[in-house]
């Protein structure tokens, strides 16, 4: 099994129902960074300008950077595929936070210690799907196996041509994008902005770009 997600952009409406029920349900400080975040981007010109919102979570990549600078094996990747962190081994060192290039590994305010989304492993175990699937109203976020070519997920893949951020870094994402070929036709430097963006090259307080 191989588990990836995928985020269906024409469907995000930037409710942050994500964001704050993965705080919640994972216990993390408000006023925190958490373990997803919104990337809110504007790209053209007016009066053609174009808004797209973007959940980030951990890429959950096959060849993650934050697993290859940890000095303690407190960033790992399960037998299961997964990437996590093993709160009991890290030292809040910040090493993994500095090789993700997605911006998607946090330090926690009340621990000092690295966080990141998992894919709600607890949930897993217990058959449920990651918190922030199931509280996204807008239905855009899409778990499964990507291996099964009878899952939702892999067909929607397919359906959508579906890909990853950033292939560039070769690390392999399990997080997948359906509309990138919209946001691609809305301005032509609109994908480089965005992954600018997300590495986190571009300050938020650029016209062109936003970020929560």
């Amino acid at each position: 099994m191989k588990l990836g997600l995928l985020v269906d952009l024409s469907r995000c409406i930037g409710c942050f129902a994500c964001v704050v029920g993965c705080k919640n349900w994972h216990g993390l400080p408000a006023g925190s960074p958490g373990r997803v975040r919104l990337v809110d981007l504007a790209v053209g010109a007016y009066p053609g300008v174009r808004r797209w919102i973007l959940p980030i979570p951990c890429m959950q990549c096959e060849h993650p950077p934050c697993v290859a600078v940890c000095r303690f094996s407190a960033c790992l990747r399960g037998v299961d595929g997964i990437v996590r962190v093993d709160s009991d081994r890290c030292v809040g060192c910040a090493l993994c936070t500095l090789a993700c290039p997605y911006g998607a590994r946090v330090m926690r305010p009340d621990t000092q210690k690295a966080d990141a989304c998992d894919f709600c492993r607890d949930r897993l175990e217990e058959g449920r799907a990651p918190l922030c699937v199931e509280v996204c109203p807008g239905e855009c976020l899409i778990f499964g196996d990507l291996d099964d070519p009878e899952s939702n997920i892999r067909k929607r893949i397919e359906a959508t041509g579906a890909r990853a951020l950033m292939r560039s870094y070769r690390t392999r994402p399990r997080v997948y994008y359906a509309g990138l070929e919209r946001l691609g036709a809305s301005s032509p430097d609109a994908i480089d902005i965005l992954e600018k963006t997300i590495t986190g090259w571009i300050p938020q307080s650029s016209p062109a770009t936003g970020g929560a």
